[in-house]
């Protein structure tokens, strides 16, 4: 990407915000999560070539009112005791960029916006949290030669998940539309107006998320290495035909088993096989189950802060080698449905009640080398129509990471895209499985 200086720089609040008091930063799940962004791009294109597409005044105005309903996306975490934070400075304001560059977005689009054409790093808002003055919420606009442009979105993850971003953007592009959405649809559900959590009986989340004195938490055994993410389609139509067939081989039902766990288990079988890891070694998947939608209480859609849990499902390399796709996807299945919300609210009230959450290791830490991360973000189907137009692609962003990532992405009628990032040898090799890439769609 040939780069130009940004068209503007600037920190955005609302006069609301301004003298507002600190507010104590989300709890339970937020508490052991990491000082991480989510990154999340959209691509929009301008096809009737408008000369003001994407009106930048247009959706800062939009993002000043957002934050007047959402004004802990302004503030700044403030360190307390024990890894509690409050968050305050409301009049510090969230980043807004805009930047043009001389990049043909139709160049882009014919290779499905893929991480090997698209200059993904230049165009985030907020790499990486630097400390207590660095923002909690960041947007930049980059806008190609054409007109079109991608627009990137920052959150820090101890303020808020996928789900709660995806309320906030929803509600931005509904102002920018020139709408009034309506209060009972979009606010802040907050942790104060919950009721409160309580521990399930006989369930001890110690064997998950043990206590660790300063300076005895186990060593991490994950090697992080050079990575490449690649962009794999895959027929709707084709994997439910392979579906059926794998089950109907071993004649047993497939009925509780969904077609994305069914891809969740080909993919984590394919990597590991790509991977050529010692037989004995960890091969674990983690599953990152969101149940905002599943919940009694349905104004947890509005839940600030995370309501997710990595969910680990062991096995060696060897034992997933052994194991045909159809045994993995039960046992993901059967793993993700384990994430009840009594035991997610269990796990919450344990952090919660925590003397010092920072002693808390998380299953991601330690899990061995070999092991592969899952993420489902297809359910990124919002409105975020900013008055022109819907977005034409969606793409997450993870600069580095310890073990490879499975992301699946909001899919189209009749193909299911997800995002993979794997060291760079066993990439070559899993492009190299005629047992893989036979079922694949395209790759970009």
């Amino acid at each position: 990407m040939v780069a130009f200086p940004p068209i503007e720089r600037s920190f955005i609040t609302s006069p609301k915000c301004i003298g507002l008091k600190p507010v104590p930063s989300p709890v339970g799940f937020s508490l052991v999560t990491s000082h991480v962004y989510t990154q999340t791009l959209f691509f929009f294109e301008n096809v009737h070539h408008v000369p003001d597409f994407m009106n930048p005044s247009r959706i800062k105005n939009a993002l000043e009112k957002t934050i007047e309903v959402y004004y802990p996306f302004a503030g700044r975490l403030i360190k307390k005791e024990n890894g509690r934070y409050d968050i305050g400075n409301f009049d510090k304001g969230v980043l807004f960029e805009v930047v043009d560059t001389a990049d043909d977005f139709q160049h882009w689009k014919r290779h499905n916006f893929s991480y090997l054409i698209v200059p993904y790093e230049e165009m985030l808002s907020i790499k990486s949290y630097t400390g207590r003055d660095c923002p909690l919420y960041g947007m930049k606009l980059t806008f190609t030669k054409d007109g079109s442009c991608a627009l990137a979105y920052s959150v820090h993850h101890k303020l808020a998940d996928g789900v709660f971003l995806s309320r906030f953007i929803s509600y931005m592009c509904a102002i920018s539309r020139g709408e009034k959405p309506d209060p009972e649809d979009y606010f802040m559900y907050t942790d104060g107006m919950r009721k409160p959590v309580k521990p399930l009986h006989g369930v001890n989340h110690n064997n998950l998320y043990p206590h660790c004195p300063p300076g005895q938490a186990p060593m991490l055994t994950i090697k992080p290495v050079p990575s490449r993410k690649l962009i794999f389609c895959f027929d709707k139509e084709h994997l439910t035909q392979f579906k059926t067939e794998a089950f109907s081989d071993l004649e047993e039902p497939d009925i509780k088993v969904s077609l994305f766990n069914f891809l969740a288990a080909f993919l984590h079988k394919a990597v590991t096989k790509a991977r050529q890891n010692p037989p004995d070694s960890c091969s674990d998947l983690l599953c990152v189950v969101a149940q905002h939608h599943c919940h009694p209480d349905k104004k947890m859609i509005n839940y600030v802060g995370n309501y997710i849990l990595p969910i680990p499902i062991s096995n060696t390399v060897q034992q997933v080698l052994d194991k045909s796709i159809c045994q993995i996807a039960k046992e993901v299945s059967i793993a993700c449905k384990s994430v009840t919300i009594p035991y997610m609210e269990s796990l919450e009230y344990y952090f919660n009640t925590s003397n010092n959450v920072e002693s808390i290791v998380s299953p991601i830490s330690r899990l061995g080398y070999g092991a592969a991360g899952l993420t489902d973000w297809s359910r990124f189907r919002e409105n975020y129509d900013f008055g022109y137009g819907h977005f034409v692609r969606m793409r997450s962003f993870v600069e580095s990471s310890p073990i490879p990532l499975i992301t699946i992405m909001p899919s189209e009628k009749s193909t299911i895209e997800l995002v993979l990032q794997l060291d760079v040898y066993s990439i070559e090799r899993l492009l190299q499985d005629r047992d893989f890439v036979k079922h694949v769609k395209c790759i970009h």
